[in-house]
């Protein structure tokens, strides 16, 4: 099967014939791969940028966004007239935070916490390819056919949909009439965010802010929230923008960007007693204010993908058409194009790879 891997850090994907997986066994669930969402963690990967925090073992097939068909399954996989019970040709967005099971996390729901997990794209070969061997079918999400979805539309719900919808969970008893928040960063994960943060605002007024000023003008013709606001380096500080607006600062802010510079200006708006969410992990270092953080009561929290549930009720949205998909195809051979696209800002919204026919 043709699969897109990284041999080298800092050089490009090399698209090549491997052996496909073999016979599943036991739970495992080999999936027909019909698309994998591009995300900036894989630049990030390719880079070398996590190497000392999240080791990647070379080489490796990238791509944790992945949606597909069961192929064939495991002889434990249950029956289709059980719980999780699966077939061939059955249409699936695949979790990918593969934990151990046993552990606190594991069992509280939060298996992507695992100290021991494995993930697709980074310990175990992912999405850019033609299949992919998950680990135990309890990690697959089947999805009825006649929802009208297709993989290429459940591929960047798995993560890009999934990581914003869990952060802005994190702060909902913050949010409702009369209050305020602001979603930074409007690409991938943004464009879900400002979506999560009209569905699970309870009235709340939506900002949404980047630097990018085609993506800003974009998101304010689409009008897809109350205000958009350009953060770029020529517009006006930040600050008093949303003075402008709302007369005061904002309770929430959801960096889906995680700059240092993003982060900083989300301090520069939060009104006491706000918090601010960081997932994005473009930065290296957070960098806090200690005495206003203190004289102010800012709440700040970190939100890492979401859990299985938390995808399942992504997916549910979806299926009942409330929330959009951005999303621009491209085949397999044309990843490393694509992911330059990517680098230099020139992709709308999400970007998902689909293994040639």
């Amino acid at each position: 099967m043709k699969s897109a891997r990284i041999h080298t850090y800092r050089e490009p994907l090399k698209v090549e014939e491997i052996p496909k997986p073999g016979m599943p066994r036991g739970e495992e669930v080999l999936v027909r791969i019909g698309g994998t969402g591009l995300c900036h963690s894989d630049l990030h990967i390719m880079q070398g940028d996590w190497a000392s925090s999240i080791p990647v073992q070379l080489p490796k097939t990238l791509g944790h966004e992945v949606a597909g068909w069961v192929e064939d399954v495991g002889d434990s996989v249950p029956s289709p007239s059980s719980a999780g019970g699966l077939v061939k040709g059955d249409l699936v967005a695949i979790f990918g935070g593969w934990g151990c099971g046993a552990c606190t996390q594991c069992k509280s729901g939060n298996e992507q916490l695992c100290n021991y997990a494995r993930y697709p794209g980074v310990t175990d070969d992912g999405g850019y390819s033609e299949y992919i061997l998950v680990p135990t079918y309890r990690y697959l999400v089947k999805v009825d056919k006649t929802s009208g979805l297709t993989p290429v539309d459940l591929a960047p719900l798995t993560d890009a949909g999934l990581t914003p919808y869990r952060a802005i969970k994190k702060v909902r008893h913050l949010l409702g009439p009369g209050k305020i928040i602001v979603v930074i960063g409007l690409g991938g994960l943004g464009f879900y965010g400002m979506q999560y943060a009209k569905i699970l605002g309870q009235g709340s007024v939506v900002i949404g802010m980047d630097r990018n000023e085609k993506r800003v003008q974009d998101i304010t013709n689409a009008k897809m929230v109350d205000h958009v606001l350009s953060i770029s380096s020529n517009a006006p500080e930040v600050r008093e923008q949303i003075t402008k607006i709302t007369g005061k600062g904002v309770d929430v802010v959801i960096d889906c960007v995680g700059a240092e510079n993003t982060i900083k200006d989300a301090f520069r708006i939060l009104n006491k007693g706000g918090a601010l969410v960081v997932v994005g992990m473009f930065g290296n270092e957070v960098k806090i204010p200690l005495v206003p953080a203190i004289v102010n009561e800012y709440h700040v929290q970190f939100s890492l993908w979401g859990n299985y549930n938390e995808l399942c009720e992504v997916i549910e949205l979806a299926k009942q058409g409330k929330i959009s998909h951005n999303i621009q195809e491209f085949p397999l051979s044309e990843i490393n194009k694509v992911l330059d696209m990517l680098r230099n800002g020139e992709i709308k919204g999400r970007a998902v790879i689909v293994p040639e026919k």
